[in-house]
């Protein structure tokens, strides 16, 4: 008896493995990966980097705010006695 799937190898045995056809197969595992890839033998990606410059920059711009605006204390130079509650809630 022939077997017969859509996207696998025909099969005339019972016991015999089905194979999938090669236009099947994933496109991630049609060839094995290749070691000799310039990306592999970076320390830092792109995106890494792009990242720490954009923290730096935010660092500085955060810095140079807090030296513009001055002490951050607020004081009352004249305070006033606290106001008299009669009745909670009010």
């Amino acid at each position: 008896m022939i077997h017969s799937r859509p996207g696998f190898a025909t099969r005339t045995k019972d016991s015999a493995v089905a194979k999938l056809n090669n236009d099947m197969i994933p496109a991630l595992h049609r060839k094995a990966p290749s070691n000799d890839s310039p990306l592999k033998h970076l320390e830092k990606t792109a995106r890494e980097i792009a990242a720490d410059i954009l923290h730096e920059q935010m660092t500085a711009d955060a810095l140079a705010a807090a030296e513009r605006s001055g002490p951050e204390l607020l004081v009352n130079p004249a305070p006033s006695a606290t106001p008299l509650v009669n009745e909670p809630g009010k």
